[in-house]
Formats: C-alpha cells, structure tokens, sequence
C-alpha cells in the first residue's frame, strides 16, 4: 500500500522533472503534498526461506538474523494504519486511466502496481510467508481491520489446508511465481522443484479451484520474471494460464546488478520511465521491526527508525526520513548507501541531474 494521494498530487512536478523545465524548492514542494500520515508498503512477516534463487539477494548477501516478527508487534504495526476510502479509490482509478498506464511499456506490470500493491498491504519481504506460522492470524487482522492483503509466495510450499485458511481469512490477492518452464528451469532460477514441473501447475489450479468453491476473496496471480530476449518460454507460460482463466503477467527483473543474463532485455516497467519516490509514499518493515526505505533493501543497513521504539507517524515525519528526502533530490549520499549501489531504479536527483545537463548543452550550443 502507498499513498496514492501524494503521486496524484506530484503529478505536475513529475512531468516538469521528466520534462527537464528548472524547478526550485523541490523539498519544500514534496513535503506540502506529502501526507504525513505513512503508508506501510510491505511487511516482512518472516525473512527465513527454503529457496535460493538465483537473483535474489537473500541467497547469498543477507546476513541479518533469522526470524519472524512477533504478533504483539505486527498488530500494532497494523493498527496504526488504515485502507483508502472509496471516494479516494475512484480518484484512483480515474488517474490511472488516464496517466497511470500512459504510454506503459509493461502495461500488465504496472497495472499489478497500480491496483493492487497501491490497495494492498504486502505481507512479504525476504522470506517465504508460508514458512510463516503465524501468517494466517495476521491476515485475519489485517481483514478484521478492513486492510487488503497481499503476498508472493513460491508454489512448492503451497498446501491445499493452508491455503483454505488463508483464504477463509480474507487474504486478498497471492501471487506464485514459475521463472522456469519445467523443472529443469525452474530449478535453476528457484532451486527447489516438485517431481514434476506439472504437479507444481496442478497444485495451483485446485488452488484456485478451492477458493472460488468457497467463495473466498482470494485472486490468485501468476508471474514469470524476464531474464533474457527468448519470447518462446515467456509466452507459452502465459498461454497456459491463459486457457485455465489465471491472470498472469512476465514481470522485469529487479536487482540487475546481482545477476544478469548475456541476453538480457532493458527493464520496460513504467517506474523505469520515471524516478523512485518511495521515500515519499510508503515505508517498509523488517521482521525484527526496523523500517527501511523501500521493499528492495534486503540488510536493514541504513534503518530510518525502529516500530518498537517509536510509533511509525514519527519515524515518518523525523529526521532520518527528511535526510533521506533531501538526499534523493540532492544526491549528496554517503559512500555505499544502497539506494546508489543496490538498487536499479532511477533516483530523483539522476533526472534533475539530466535537466541540468541538457539545459547547459543548449546554452552552449
């Protein structure tokens, strides 16, 4: 979930900065249209997993302590929060028809972020939220709390008894994820399979086939990641899912500085068109409840605050998150900081960096 009323109301400083034209008081303009009560992105529930894909950072860089996070803290976490207001959500959806999805070159990518991450708490990060016990209670409240919930979770764990409790929970939207095509593949990018490549689809389909006999709000979506220039894989995974009525979507690979194919393809997402501005419309929360800027920093190792010692309108709004602000428009980031070294999105200061530039070649020309 992310404030959808501060990127509606960015929208004419965005375009200025795409567009190169010369802004000042870019802060102080951002910080007048920031709400200051925050928007929870993502909730690591858990950050131990039995995976070890390949592209992810967890598998070989995450060295931070194992754990889940405890109940007592999560609930409190989610009490201070609060879901969008249907007169806010048809704002919503009015941008986005109109700007959101304009000129996408992953329409079905970011119409995922758009309409579902923007409205759903994600209640995953650098774990696998199966492994999880405590998962189905937390969707519970988050449900009971009138708060959609989301999260990504790795098909080989998926049990039918969980998955009914999930459901029966109110979980809102889950997500498998199938990077290969068969086994072979699909072990080589996730490292652990089923049997068979079909025992794995078999398993999502009567999933999908016990929520809607039930009833239950569950949607479930599937997502292939796109690591090379081959079409062929990419769409037969999506025809399949295509002829069994699943939604499903090749999404761009995050964390390119940490794995690369030979062949790989530009990221086409639409926040590769634009700036990160997580730093103004949402937080992230690790399992042991230090808040980070966004859901891509795997360590924890620059921390804007903790849940456990301040409420999070205050971690917010402190002095941590205005540094961070400011070092995005002004790019003046301490040595190794993640948002510069382990992150693929454009940042902020990069575009105004860009306008300068383009302003000062035609002065001289």
């Amino acid at each position: 979930m992310y404030d959808i009323s501060f990127v509606r109301k960015s929208l004419s400083l965005r375009q200025q900065i795409l567009e190169g034209k010369p802004l000042e008081n870019l802060f102080e303009k951002f910080e007048s249209i920031r709400n200051k009560n925050p928007k929870v992105y993502q909730i690591e529930t858990t950050n131990a997993c039995n995976m070890t894909c390949i592209m992810c950072p967890r598998t070989d860089l995450m060295d931070r302590e194992v754990g889940h996070m405890e109940m007592a803290q999560f609930k409190s976490l989610v009490d201070q929060l609060s879901g969008f207001t249907p007169d806010e959500l048809e704002l919503w959806d009015d941008y986005v028809k109109k700007q959101g999805l304009k000129n996408s070159l992953a329409t079905e990518e970011d119409y995922f972020y758009h309409f579902i991450c923007s409205q759903a708490i994600t209640l995953h990060g650098f774990g696998e939220p199966l492994m999880d016990n405590k998962i189905v209670e937390r969707v519970q409240h988050c449900t009971r709390r009138g708060i959609k919930t989301y999260f990504s979770a790795n098909p080989v764990n998926a049990r039918l008894k969980i998955m009914d409790q999930l459901g029966d929970a109110g979980l809102s939207y889950l997500k498998f994820h199938l990077d290969g095509i068969d086994n072979t593949s699909q072990k080589y990018y996730r490292g652990r399979v089923d049997r068979t490549y079909e025992e794995t689809q078999k398993r999502i389909l009567k999933i999908i086939e016990l929520f809607n006999s039930k009833n239950y709000p569950t949607r479930v979506i599937l997502t292939k990641l796109k690591f090379n220039r081959n079409d062929e894989p990419d769409q037969k995974f999506l025809d399949f899912w295509e002829e069994n009525g699943v939604f499903a979507y090749i999404k761009n690979q995050h964390n390119r500085w940490l794995y690369e194919e030979d062949d790989a393809v530009e990221n086409s997402a639409g926040y590769m068109q634009g700036y990160c501005d997580f730093p103004w419309t949402s937080m992230s929360v690790l399992q042991n409840g230090d808040v980070v800027s966004c859901p891509m920093e795997y360590n924890g190792e620059d921390p804007l605050g903790n849940i456990n010692e301040q409420t999070i309108e205050e971690i917010w709004n402190g002095p941590k998150y205005r540094a961070l602000r400011k070092m995005h428009i002004e790019g003046n980031f301490p040595e190794g900081h993640f948002c510069v070294s382990k992150c693929d999105t454009p940042i902020l200061n990069e575009k105004l960096q860009q306008s300068r530039n383009r302003k000062f070649q035609k002065a001289s020309s």
